[in-house]
């Protein structure tokens, strides 16, 4: 009999860090996710930038000459268009 008590009371801690562990991963998932949304629209925003130096500009013939440099504020890694 107390046997069964002691095995079901192990029973009831390791189900209870099984669901702490599940609830851990799906705030650290959220986070990923979120993380990876700000990224994605970092990385757009570059590309909408890009593209806007350069488009040919009528005002400015030669600023479309120009070499626009862009660096991640995150790495500190230089872009690297297409």
């Amino acid at each position: 009999m107390r046997v069964a008590a002691l095995e079901k009371a192990y029973a009831e801690r390791v189900r209870e860090l099984s669901r702490r562990e599940m609830e851990l991963a799906h705030s650290e998932f959220a986070r990923a996710r979120l993380l990876w949304q700000r990224a994605r629209e970092e990385v757009d925003k570059a590309h909408r930038l890009k593209e806007r130096s350069a488009a040919p500009s009528a005002a400015a013939p030669a600023a479309a000459a120009t070499c626009m440099e862009i660096t991640c504020q995150s790495c500190r890694q230089k872009f690297k268009p297409n």
